[in-house]
């Protein structure tokens, strides 16, 4: 009963011409704060009756229960009936300070970071693999923080703590430095928009959908 009452909200919401209401949005905190909040400003400046409830828990919320109209994830969804685009494919490289580079050089290649202050994503600690950075083991260098957030850990960098993996873009806007460029993290890191296709028409859901996609697509300084 309540998948079914969800469904005609959602079919009902999906028919709203209105440029007015509630969008409810759920992201990382990394990403509000570099592209949602930013294409948050562009929509209230087009469409001031159109209100954003942002969300950047690190809880996957679940857009068929109306948790969230969009989603913005790491991940592309399964659902079916999830309409999903990727807004971004980047490259992850190992990065630092320039305040670090400067004091403490760069570390050595395959020597496992020995002498250096590394700062990693918890979840890639959690797996069990043994841990590296862009393919090189870390177990001689020192482990200064483990986080779950891709903002403090691109912020302890920043602030010349630790060496650590960012993706390329978001470490250039920091003005961070690119060590060993030749090397990457397995895999790219993914940027995916989702939304319940019963919802792609709805006039405002569609609107912070279209600022956001002009939001990644548009170059940084």
């Amino acid at each position: 009963m309540e998948k079914s009452a969800n469904a005609l909200i959602r079919q009902a919401q999906g028919a709203d011409s209105r440029l007015a209401g509630e969008v409810k949005v759920t992201t990382t905190d990394s990403l509000a704060l570099q592209f949602v909040i930013p294409a948050m400003a562009r929509l209230h400046a087009a469409h001031p009756e159109v209100s954003v409830i942002l969300n950047t828990s690190t809880q996957m919320l679940n857009l068929a229960r109306r948790e969230a109209d969009i989603a913005i994830r790491n991940m592309k969804p399964e659902n079916p009936d999830l309409i999903a685009r990727r807004l971004a494919h980047w490259t992850v490289g190992l990065f630092a300070s320039p305040a670090y580079i400067a004091e403490r050089g760069e570390p050595t290649r395959n020597e496992a970071f020995v002498g250096h202050d590394l700062v990693m994503y918890q979840p890639y600690l959690s797996s069990n693999a043994a841990p590296t950075l862009v393919g090189e083991p870390i177990h001689a260098g020192r482990l200064v923080s483990a986080v779950n957030s891709s903002l403090m850990l691109r912020t302890m960098i920043k602030a010349g703590m630790a060496i650590g993996e960012v993706p390329v873009p978001l470490a250039e806007r920091d003005g961070l430095q690119r060590i060993w460029p030749e090397r990457a993290r397995a895999g790219h890191y993914e940027v995916w928009l989702v939304t319940h296709q019963d919802l792609r028409h709805t006039a405002r859901v569609r609107a912070m959908i279209d600022t956001i996609v002009e939001e990644f697509q548009e170059p940084h300084d």
